[in-house]
């Protein structure tokens, strides 16, 4: 949705920031599954499209520079997206404080768009999408180390929205903003709105009317053989904004069942326990 603003692009899920190189970048875990967001982009933005032959094009470009620094390779990619600003909505940083803190050890004045959720729906989206989301909960639940009992989906919303929480903390006003992903469905020009202004860019009626329409990007829907990802699977399948009316109920939280922990952080975040 952001990515159609005139001023701005949104690339697939990069995940660059998992490693200090482009060579550990695709050295990352399940590489086959999150490395193919990088690949599109590289062959959209140096190669000018996104088929078979240009994401060969773009693995070799990846592996010529593979001892390129993620600074490096970040700010070619900022270079050719150019004048637009580029927006890397990778949800894989969460999975480790140690991810958000490279962004900002390579980019301090880096700014962050928190778009939260609900944490029983989180856990039903993460379900839903199959294998991507088994891994992405896998990786998490890794990143859990001295525990004395395997963690639990919602566990791991806790300890992913505790980090990011933490880390905000240490930012500049002006450097997040935290955005409802149940405002995104419900009441999403009004949500565009807030993100537009607080980048100080313009938010005409035209403006947000385009950004009502994330099946136009040129990352929308399934990629080429070679690079098939890039998003969650229900995006790629039907790229179009489903809207919804019952923002209430998604903001209400069920806590029979919820570790009580995790119902204490929802309501901190502004959801509401039943």
């Amino acid at each position: 949705m952001l990515g159609q603003h005139p001023n701005l692009m949104t690339t697939p899920e990069l995940n660059i920031f998992v490693g200090d190189t482009i060579q550990q970048w695709a050295d990352q875990p399940s590489a086959n599954i999150f490395c193919d967001g990088l690949i599109r982009t590289v062959a959209q933005l140096f190669f000018g499209a996104q088929t078979p032959q240009t994401v060969q094009q773009a693995l070799d470009w990846l592996q010529s520079r593979a001892s390129w620094s993620v600074q490096q390779l970040m700010d070619a990619l900022r270079e050719a997206a150019a004048p637009a600003a580029l927006i890397d909505q990778s949800p894989i940083y969460m999975q480790k404080p140690a991810f958000l803190q490279r962004i900002l050890t390579n980019y301090p004045d880096a700014r962050f768009i928190h778009l939260t959720r609900n944490p029983v729906s989180w856990v039903r989206s993460m379900e839903k999408w199959g294998i991507y989301g088994e891994e992405i909960m896998r990786m998490f639940a890794a990143s859990e180390v001295g525990l004395t009992h395997q963690p639990a989906p919602l566990d791991l919303w806790h300890a992913a929205y505790t980090g990011i929480d933490r880390l905000m903390e240490g930012l500049r006003p002006e450097q997040h903003i935290k955005i409802y992903g149940e405002d995104v469905v419900t009441r999403p020009k009004e949500a565009m709105k807030q993100v537009l202004d607080w980048l100080d860019l313009p938010a005409e009626e035209a403006h947000l009317e385009a950004m009502m329409h994330p099946e136009e990007s040129i990352f929308a829907g399934w990629g080429p053989m070679g690079a098939r990802g890039g998003n969650n699977p229900d995006f790629l399948t039907a790229p179009q904004l489903r809207t919804r009316d019952d923002r209430d109920d998604l903001m209400t939280l069920n806590p029979a069942g919820v570790p009580q922990e995790v119902v204490e952080l929802a309501v901190q975040l502004g959801y509401q326990a039943a």
